[in-house]
């Protein structure tokens, strides 16, 4: 007798995200922040980092609204972080190979960068995303044995993959995500594992 899980698997969304159609100068940037005031700031989108004007946006925005400036970014390359106050590091992979396969960049730099942020002070958090049969229960655990080598404090997310493009994989189930937290637990204090369905604390608006 075959057994129906169909309910242990999350939706797959029905929509993507549709790319931007254009892109604000820094002085429009600075004209939308006027009317938000912002006190938090999360830089984030493709990779921020690659901004060339990302140092000049993060002293601005400390200089004038004395913000909170958080960089969620792949640590492969790094910007000026003189008005970076948190990162957010996203880590692919801890196998080199798999890393290698699944980016077409080795990782050895992004792992050198994670253990250069933290011992420069700066708070932050890592993340990777949860993929069944590929970055699955054995990577999440690898990836959380050298976050502990470096400290067992460091907070670590597993984020559920959801489907994009044309790619195989499918969106993990709930128990899948559950396993995959208490194998990082093993090795990590905080470790934190999200199905992508939790509820929205804050309203997200289009400001331009």
């Amino acid at each position: 007798m075959l057994t129906d899980n169909r309910h242990l698997f999350q939706a797959e969304p029905g929509v993507t995200a549709t790319p931007p159609e254009h892109f604000l100068e820094f002085d429009q940037l600075m004209k939308i922040l006027e009317d938000l005031n912002p006190k938090t700031v999360l830089l984030e989108g493709q990779e921020a980092s690659l901004d060339p004007q990302y140092a000049a946006i993060t002293r601005a925005l400390h200089e004038k609204y004395s913000s909170r400036n958080i960089l969620c970014t792949n640590a492969f390359l790094l910007p000026p972080l003189d008005d970076t106050d948190e990162l957010q590091l996203g880590l692919k992979a801890f196998s080199n190979k798999l890393h290698l396969e699944y980016t077409g960049e080795s990782n050895d730099e992004v792992l050198q960068n994670v253990a250069r942020l933290f011992g420069s002070g700066k708070k932050l958090t890592v993340s990777s995303v949860f993929i069944p049969g590929y970055v699955d229960i054995e990577e999440t655990g690898r990836i959380a044995r050298f976050l502990a080598t470096i400290d067992r404090d460091i907070p670590y997310h597993i984020l559920a993959y959801f489907k994009a493009g044309d790619n195989p994989w499918r969106r993990p189930t709930a128990t899948e995500i559950v396993q995959a937290a208490a194998e990082a637990k093993k090795y990590l204090k905080r470790s934190y594992g999200w199905t992508g369905d939790e509820t929205m604390e804050y309203e997200v608006i289009r400001v331009f």
